[in-house]
């Protein structure tokens, strides 16, 4: 009974119900985005769903990320995410990663078949990681994003449809929701419109082809046709630039307010409780088994990462060597 009323629906039916229930769905990004779309898809009864996150929850994600609450600052997103969505959904198999997900790891952690991912990340070098990914291992994925009070989604198709990389430039000056602010009813719609067109995906239905550009502030929907570029470098050339690693960072800014990962060689449980030890030394921790906060400053996982609260990046990589270690 509890999918009755959607199965009501004429484009989904019961064989659709039952062929979401049989699909696997990764959300890369855990945030407002994929929060949101991945709420949806569970209550959908979408059988697998793989949440991939390395950020924690702030107080200032409350806005518009429904999904948490208060009790779930920082906890890592896709342990709190993947506890809420148990509670809405216990039919269902839900799986979570707290890492960064990066060309080293990326063929492990989609060795299992994956019918569809959804690029709900807030960085271009992780987008264009899971774009390489998908063209060169043809799984389909979509693309989303939210900034301000304006949205985009494109479904990606390999050998169909554009990628990411026909119509997106490498940039290091783009806005983000800490510069330009958000507001949580453009996250809100992105999101629904991201789910909506995985579950016409997962059905094998037709798709949206056009790039879709909304602006919540003004009421403007568009669909912008994207053209593929007969020179893109990886769905024409085959260059997978940032699969293979050749792009790639050891510190990066996240959509927060002033945090930054660093990331290091995996700590090994041994040094990571000698980190541990040593920091509760000197200030508060608190454990969350998967990673340790020290005075909310900085959180430390066991895989070498960590997010640091600071002014920039020099003033970030300094407080790790001082708290961790080189």
């Amino acid at each position: 009974m509890r999918y009755i009323r959607q199965e009501i629906f004429s484009e989904m039916g019961k064989k659709g119900q039952e062929k979401l229930q049989k699909s696997s769905v990764a959300v890369v990004g855990v945030g407002a985005l994929g929060s949101n779309s991945a709420e949806l898809l569970a209550r959908a009864g979408v059988g697998n769903i793989l949440l991939i996150d390395r950020d924690v929850v702030e107080l200032s994600n409350l806005q518009r990320q429904r999904l948490f609450d208060e009790d779930d600052i920082g906890k890592p997103k896709s342990l709190a995410a993947k506890e809420h969505l148990a509670e809405i959904n216990s039919e269902i198999k839900i799986d979570f990663l707290i890492d960064d997900l990066n060309f080293e790891n990326i063929g492990r952690i989609f060795s299992k078949k994956i019918d569809l991912t959804l690029d709900c990340t807030d960085n271009l070098e992780t987008r264009f990681l899971v774009n390489d990914f998908s063209i060169k291992n043809n799984v389909p994925f979509i693309y989303s994003s939210a900034v301000g009070s304006k949205g985009y989604v494109f479904d990606v198709v390999p050998g169909k449809t554009p990628c990411l990389r026909c119509f997106l430039k490498e940039a290091t000056a783009l806005d983000t929701c800490e510069t330009a602010g958000v507001l949580n009813a453009i996250t809100s719609l992105i999101s629904a419109i991201q789910a909506n067109e995985a579950i016409k995906m997962l059905l094998g239905k037709e798709h949206e082809t056009s790039l879709m550009f909304f602006d919540a502030w003004k009421n403007d929907l568009l669909k912008i046709k994207a053209n593929k570029n007969k020179n893109c470098i990886c769905c024409v050339k085959n260059n997978f630039e940032y699969l293979t690693g050749k792009k790639s960072s050891r510190a990066a800014k996240l959509c927060g307010h002033d945090v930054y990962q660093i990331k290091t060689k995996p700590t090994g449980k041994i040094q990571f409780n000698e980190i541990k030890n040593k920091l509760k030394k000197i200030g508060k921790i608190t454990d969350f088994g998967y990673c340790i906060s020290f005075d909310s400053r900085i959180t430390i996982f066991e895989d070498g990462r960590a997010l640091i609260k600071a002014k920039n990046e020099k003033e970030a990589k300094s407080s790790y060597s001082k708290l961790v270690g080189n």
